[in-house]
């Protein structure tokens, strides 16, 4: 599959080669990817969301919930890259109209460098997107620790895009089996996370550090208070921002999971 969409790509490439590529997009993440692919310059349409330099020309009149044809065309796009879950009958009207249409991976552990790979190869970038998916995909540590990411109510599974990012960082998700699930504490006193980390909604990224609030949170749930983690305060909270989308953004995310601070010792 991911074969045949590259074979598809390379031939969009060849037909924008006579003319200028002029990317709408709306996935934040493929915004980002495209920044570190030194592809700022061809991006003429964002979401509200996208992390676009200061003073980018970009329009920011690309939403994925309701997206609207005439709006999109004023901007002159050659090709739009549409988030996973797009509704197929946009990315149909947008090829109907002559543009180049990408829809990012369904999602699992390794769709962020497949999207990395694809939006490389699109753009003409293959090179350095190989060097960032691969950096998004290297050899775990040994002894991976288990962390649970909780974000906007749900916990990031393993088959969730930023298992293969945490892997990377020393770390697995205690969630199997599923990409996203709602927070419930039975669960999280079954899974037994070693490490806490919640991602607050943001338009900035911010530092990984102990979390106090949430850590007092932790301890009045009577299902999951005496969790070791809990017990010894592994508990952390960071802000979205692009760190944590599905892009390029993530070897930062990478960085910052390195570098948690956990200090206290897990009791034996």
């Amino acid at each position: 599959m991911f074969r045949l969409l590259l074979g598809l790509m390379c031939g969009w490439t060849a037909l924008l080669g006579a003319q200028e590529l002029r990317v709408a997009s709306y996935s934040p993440g493929a915004t980002q990817t495209l920044i570190d692919l030194n592809a700022a310059d061809k991006i003429v349409g964002a979401t509200a969301w996208c992390p676009l330099p200061k003073d980018h020309p970009a329009s920011r009149t690309c939403d994925a919930f309701n997206p609207d044809l005439e709006t999109l065309l004023q901007l002159k796009p050659t090709a739009v890259i549409l988030p996973r879950l797009a509704n197929p009958l946009w990315a149909n009207r947008c090829q109907q109209v002559g543009l180049k249409v990408l829809v990012l991976s369904a999602e699992d552990k390794n769709s962020v460098a497949n999207d990395v790979r694809a939006i490389g190869t699109f753009i003409q970038q293959k090179v350095l997107a190989e060097k960032y998916a691969q950096q998004l995909e290297a050899m775990p540590a040994a002894n991976l620790r288990s962390l649970l990411i909780i974000w906007d109510g749900m916990m990031a599974g393993e088959n969730s895009y930023l298992e293969g990012p945490i892997t990377v960082a020393g770390y697995h998700s205690p969630l199997t089996n599923t990409t996203w699930q709602k927070l419930d504490w039975e669960t999280v006193a079954r899974i037994k996370p070693d490490v806490f980390l919640w991602i607050e909604n943001s338009r900035n990224d911010s530092s990984i550090i102990p979390s106090e609030s949430r850590l007092a949170e932790l301890r009045k749930v009577p299902a999951v208070q005496n969790l070791v983690s809990v017990q010894n305060g592994h508990v952390y909270a960071t802000t979205s921002g692009s760190d944590w989308l599905p892009g390029t953004g993530l070897r930062r995310a990478i960085d910052k999971l390195k570098e948690m601070p956990i200090k206290r010792q897990v009791n034996p």
